[in-house]
């Protein structure tokens, strides 16, 4: 017979509220007033097709943390790059409140992912990566990227991803052919260095961290990911799983971490120079407190403006811009 506490943890509305309980009222509130300032932001377009693509996955939890991330990553880099979008989980408002900010982006609905990637997979005989993506949604970001992809580079960014200035490194020097991650702040594998070694035969770098990465697609590849996910070990985290490939199929292709101004922490703090930092966590209170307040304190939110402004004159027809 289920308990009371059982049948508590079925019903969503009192779930939210123990989420918020556990986050603390006072975090919420300071989290609410920062978070949803992005809404009033202009939207931005983007490009629909290019050889350079950006890609997020986001759910109901995160969508106004992700619209922070991009819109900082494309003011601050100026570029236009196709935009996709994976759906995790999120509610029809949320979708749409997401096109209304970036009207060009493909917004990818969990069960188009679920066609593409199963029937692929499928007929690719990956068996234990379908399987494995069924249970863990986090690999969606190895999986349906890359599998979905046409590009011949993307740029990955989680939702708990800020940038305070220009990310060259990201939106440059693409003949290097060098896959590029965020340093990790603690090793983030789900085996030891010596048995990835061991193992795979691969002689991986100690702290790569796929939150934030520039990936050669062809990088990727599917038929060593399945095949190495015959060792149990890598089943031993669920959280870091997606990240072990990464590293493995990219030490593989040749890799590079981003220097210091890219910036991996759960402590506050902002080194000098600092192009972005990754908040991780669940509630990352210092993502709202430190990173967006930081942001709203320098006019980021006038700058939007500005840069839209800016932007429209640019498209204009010559007589509109004479106003003949």
């Amino acid at each position: 017979m289920k308990s009371i506490r059982d049948t508590l943890r079925q019903v969503p509305v009192w779930v939210g509220f123990q989420t918020l309980n556990r986050e603390g009222w006072t975090n919420v509130a300071k989290r609410l007033y920062v978070q949803r300032r992005i809404l009033v932001t202009p939207s931005i377009e983007t490009a629909t097709e290019g050889p350079v693509e950006v890609r997020v996955l986001t759910w109901k939890r995160d969508w106004t943390n992700v619209l922070w991330a991009l819109k900082t990553f494309y003011h601050y880099s100026g570029v236009d790059y196709p935009l996709y979008i994976h759906d995790g989980g999120l509610e029809e408002f949320q979708r749409q409140h997401l096109k209304d900010h970036f009207p060009n982006a493909r917004l990818i609905a969990a069960r188009e992912g679920d066609e593409i990637v199963t029937g692929e997979f499928e007929r690719r005989g990956w068996t234990r990566s379908l399987a494995y993506r069924k249970k863990n949604l986090s690999t969606r970001k190895l999986f349906d990227f890359f599998t979905m992809s046409k590009a011949d580079v993307m740029i990955s960014i989680d939702s708990d991803v800020l940038f305070f200035a220009n990310p060259v490194e990201l939106v440059s020097n693409y003949q290097d052919g060098i896959n590029l991650y965020n340093r990790d702040c603690q090793y983030g594998y789900s085996l030891s260095l010596d048995d990835l070694r061991g193992e795979f035969g691969v002689h991986v770098p100690p702290h790569i961290n796929s939150g934030l990465s520039r990936i050669y697609c062809r990088s990727i590849d599917f038929d060593r990911i399945d095949r190495w996910l015959q060792h149990e070990g890598l089943y031993s985290n669920d959280w870091v799983t997606e990240q072990t490939l990464h590293a493995l199929c990219s030490s593989l292709h040749g890799t590079a971490l981003l220097p210091s101004s890219y910036l991996v922490s759960t402590e506050p703090g902002f080194p000098e120079r600092l192009v972005a930092k990754h908040y991780p966590g669940f509630f990352r209170p210092l993502l709202y407190q430190e990173g967006m307040m930081r942001l709203l304190q320098a006019g980021f939110l006038d700058a939007t403006y500005e840069a839209s402004i800016t932007t429209r004159a640019q498209k204009a027809p010559l007589s509109a811009r004479q106003g003949s």
